[in-house]
């Protein structure tokens, strides 16, 4: 599913209603992974509703402030992402309002954004979520996202992490990617998840 020559540092976290995004992005940050966080949601709703403290939030919205980052502006969505990783590792980057930010831009201007991202990730060894509705997008989109990244089924996503929270404390190591250093597409491999259109 992935194209190119490396393996893909951004993936598609595929989900409709309810929303299981953030959930995945709370066991992530649980398992040892930092966070950083590109939200359409009010970001201090993120962190209290998931709990989040500690985790680095924006907000995506043409709402003006210290933390806020404009749809129509791709570039500094990059900029930031550049400055939040700069000597960092082990960091997820959560992208939810990709439909947001096709409202503002064409298709290739946000996949071109995505692989500019994916390039900086590759030079810091972090990896990104991209929570898409396929719903809420057009099949040619979604096959072009579908064309160039993984994806993953949230609520799947969400199954996993929870059977490996209960799993017993010397084991977890061998399976949270926060702690042995995995990748998400490591951690996820055994269960063998389908991406649905």
């Amino acid at each position: 599913m992935t194209s190119g020559r490396f393996a893909s540092k951004v993936s598609l976290l595929v989900e409709g209603y309810p929303r299981y995004g953030f959930d995945a992005l709370s066991m992530l940050q649980d398992s040892g992974w930092e966070v950083l966080c590109i939200t359409r949601l009010h970001p201090e709703y993120v962190i209290q509703k998931y709990g989040l403290e500690g985790a680095t939030c924006w907000w995506l919205t043409s709402r003006k402030g210290a933390s806020s980052i404009s749809p129509r502006s791709p570039g500094r969505i990059v900029k930031v992402i550049r400055s939040a990783l700069k000597d960092r590792s082990n960091t997820i980057v959560f992208l939810d309002g990709l439909e947001y930010m096709l409202m503002w831009n064409d298709m290739g201007k946000v996949m071109s954004t995505l692989r500019e991202i994916e390039a900086l990730l590759h030079e810091t060894g972090c990896e990104m979520l991209v929570c898409i509705d396929p719903l809420a997008l057009e099949q040619r989109d979604l096959e072009r996202l579908y064309d160039s990244f993984s994806g993953y089924s949230a609520n799947e996503v969400v199954e996993i992490m929870s059977s490996l929270s209960n799993t017993p404390p010397q084991k977890i190591s061998l399976g949270m990617p926060g702690i042995s250093r995995q990748t998400i597409s490591d951690l996820l491999k055994p269960a063998e998840l389908h991406l649905t259109p």
